[in-house]
């Protein structure tokens, strides 16, 4: 008779342990993350992914899981797209492609709109920003949960340093297929040549254009500077990357699961603003010391740069965004200035 108790209790037992399994198991959600990049163990961007998926899924206690694609499921193009029709959960992206679903988003494009990146961050946690980022997901169902440094664009060349926009006149120049990038080099006299980044590098060394503009580590990363006997750090363009979020799921999500991605993502971008700062400085030096010569523009030679640049840039990006836009963009990075610069 006790024998038969005995079973019978452990047979409950099991049968609840099996349910409360079952229960944890429903529970347990994994989330799909894709970036148009690769790993890296070093790079500021890809330590902010990593660090956002630790934080999720330590914060949950392990309920919500973060399987993350480096470049296997297509550029920021199509990770953006695969989010807004729910394929995939959430992703990286930049703001010049948010720009084809969300015009605004072109705005962020004016050369010198950002004097520095403290200006930049100043402005990512703005109420515009806020405001804006809300607007893009009930237009699109496309949630921003956080926005971080991709980085400043900076020109090298073979003809002679450029410390002035006079300095550029002549010059031809490769640029991206933009015509934000066209108005922008031609404002001070210089040709723009779209070119793959495939024939970059062969395009320099036969002088098919004497230079071309690119973020400091992409300069290093891709040696460009084996082929660029000059570098100006102008910074004339500043660019973004955001962790967007399928607004449908993310609603679906419970309170509290929200609350720990909304946090695991600003700690993405905590870490990637600060490395990626950090890491540009460091390829500069790089660049350098491998015996291109480096001119690194003061704020003043900046201010010079923009007052002869941005308006013909403006003008075609107020065709595209709509001149309001452009004029809220350029009060709420004036804003920022101030906030930063205790002006």
């Amino acid at each position: 008779m006790l024998r038969k108790i005995f079973k019978t209790l452990v047979a409950g037992a099991m049968a609840g342990l099996a349910l409360a399994g079952s229960a944890l198991a429903q529970d347990r959600i994994t989330l799909r993350f894709s970036v148009g990049a690769n790993d890296s163990a070093t790079d500021g961007m890809a330590l902010g992914i990593k660090a956002m998926r630790d934080y999720i899924e330590f914060r949950s206690n392990g309920r919500i899981q973060v399987r993350l694609f480096f470049n296997t499921l297509g550029g920021s193009l199509q990770v953006t797209e695969q989010v807004k029709n729910g394929t995939l959960d959430f992703a990286l992206t930049d703001d010049s492609v948010l720009g084809s679903f969300y015009k605004p988003m072109q705005a962020f494009q004016i050369p010198y709109l950002f004097s520095s990146s403290a200006v930049a961050w100043e402005f990512m946690n703005s109420k515009f920003m806020r405001d804006m980022a809300e607007d893009m997901r009930k237009a699109t169902g496309i949630r921003t949960l956080a926005l971080s440094e991709n980085g400043f664009r900076n020109i090298t060349n073979n003809v002679r340093e450029i410390k002035a926009p006079e300095d550029m006149k002549g010059l031809k120049m490769r640029t991206m297929q933009s015509q934000v990038y066209v108005n922008f080099m031609q404002s001070m006299g210089a040709s723009a040549t779209p070119i793959a980044w495939p024939e970059l590098v062969p395009a320099l060394k036969s002088n098919v254009v004497d230079g071309q503009e690119n973020a400091a580590t992409t300069v290093l990363d891709g040696k460009l500077f084996e082929v660029q006997k000059f570098m100006s750090v102008n910074e004339h363009i500043y660019g973004m990357h955001l962790i967007i979020f399928n607004d449908a799921k993310f609603r679906a999500l419970s309170a509290d699961h929200q609350k720990i991605i909304q946090e695991g993502a600003r700690l993405h971008a905590a870490v990637a603003n600060s490395r990626k700062a950090f890491d540009a400085m460091g390829a500069v030096t790089k660049i350098r010391e491998s015996g291109t010569r480096v001119h690194v523009s003061s704020p003043s030679e900046k201010e010079r740069f923009r007052q002869v640049t941005q308006k013909p840039v403006i003008e075609f990006i107020a065709t595209q965004a709509g001149r309001d836009v452009v004029d809220r963009v350029l009060a709420a990075a004036e804003e920022a200035r101030r906030a930063v610069y205790g002006e």
